[in-house]
């Protein structure tokens, strides 16, 4: 038996392989790179008939022969030849790319012995809808003043959202807005957004209570710096696309980033030059190098690196 998984969503993809697992009640979990691996140890693999006679999934990452650009020396028509609805072998294609390759043939033949299920990345215009489908699953009802609230904060990776969900169902059948203010935590890259703008407003104040926020999450100043880092970084590199002249989905394709985060950063970068980035990096790299050397206290560098805007 034979499913397709394609898109760029690992967390997707991870809940759907999950999902398989348990539909088909499988433990045994054999998993291979398409890029890295022979295609004859798959077939091997598929042919082998275990001494316990258990059922057994097998996962193929990578599988790029599926979509319009292959980077393996995989044989499709050797998956066609073997395909069964024999249940006691599971075979689950996994495509990193959005569109399967339907011009070509072997393709379309594989895709018609195999269920597909799309993992593409959630945006801001398919997120309602995955939660709601979520929620139906879960036959958990939620406010909608509390789904506006959760929405706003879920970001886009679709395993953590189902979890969030779940952890909501074993607390009550019925949540209010309160209920998902108490349990929900917050995804971090939303509040590095706001940490950004309140970098480049020059608003210590607000920054330093982001960056306190983040402590009591327990995240160490290092990580902090990093993931604000990283941030300004992306930013930077989307800056000198734009003054390039390049589009959106050149951005996206250059960067290898999803279309919905360019666009965003786009919008964000208008409000700054390529060297006011660069000048952001360079202070906060020399902060991390300080940091880790021991030459600062972590939280008194950081908050030292906040106040200095005030100067």
């Amino acid at each position: 038996m034979n499913y397709i998984l394609h898109g760029h969503d690992e967390g997707r993809v991870k809940q759907k392989i999950n999902a398989l697992k348990t539909k088909h009640h499988i433990q045994n979990v054999i998993v291979f790179d398409a890029t890295d691996d022979e295609q004859q140890d798959v077939f091997n693999e598929m042919d082998t008939i275990s001494i316990f006679d258990d059922d057994k999934m097998i996962v193929i990452e990578n599988a790029t022969f599926l979509s319009s650009k292959d980077t393996t020396k995989y044989d499709i028509k050797g998956f066609i030849d073997r395909s069964t609805n024999d249940e006691s072998v599971i075979l689950v294609f996994c495509c990193p790319s959005d569109k399967l390759d339907t011009r070509k043939k072997t393709v379309k033949e594989l895709i018609s012995q195999s269920t597909v299920y799309p993992c593409i990345a959630l945006d801001e215009k398919s997120l309602p809808g995955y939660i709601n489908e979520e929620l139906k699953k879960l036959n958990l009802k939620m406010d909608r003043d509390a789904i506006k609230w959760f929405s706003a904060r879920a970001g886009f990776d679709a395993l953590r959202i189902e979890q969030e969900l779940i952890k909501f169902k074993t607390f009550n059948d019925h949540i209010t807005l309160k209920d998902v203010q108490d349990l929900m935590v917050c995804e971090p890259l939303n509040d590095v957004f706001k940490m950004v703008d309140a970098l480049f407003e020059r608003n210590a104040l607000r920054l330093l209570a982001y960056y306190r926020n983040f402590r009591k999450l327990n995240m160490e100043p290092v990580a902090i710096n990093g993931l604000l880092s990283g941030q300004i970084r992306f930013l930077f590199q989307v800056r000198v696309l734009m003054d390039q002249g390049n589009s959106k989905e050149e951005i996206a394709r250059r960067l290898k980033a999803h279309p919905y985060r360019v666009q965003i950063n786009m919008q964000r970068a208008y409000n700054f030059t390529s060297d006011e980035l660069l000048e952001k990096l360079s202070i906060l790299a020399k902060l991390d190098q300080d940091m880790k050397m021991g030459l600062v206290d972590k939280d008194e560098g950081f908050e030292q690196f906040i106040l200095g805007m005030l100067q």
